[in-house]
């Protein structure tokens, strides 16, 4: 939920009157407390590697480069 407290915080940090808790559902878009919370995040890979362990005599290792607005692939030793 956009209301939750911030991951990996201490619990004793928030104060007891806190709008932040557990679980809280929101009902409504212009929920002040959600709405500062919300973010949008753009993620925009050049590079993308893949490492297949599960076949412990065929380790197998890709990698893709965007290049031109095309994924070029090249497999590479593990």
């Amino acid at each position: 939920s956009f209301k939750a407290p911030p991951p990996g915080q201490p619990k004793v940090e928030l104060p007891a009157d806190s709008p932040l808790k557990l679980g809280q559902k929101v009902h409504d878009l212009h929920d002040s407390v959600a709405r500062r919370h919300f973010r949008v995040v753009v993620i925009k890979p050049e590079v993308v590697e893949r490492l297949d362990l599960s076949d412990y005599e065929n380790p197998r290792r890709w990698r893709w480069v965007l290049e031109g607005g095309r994924w070029v692939e090249v497999e590479l030793w593990p």
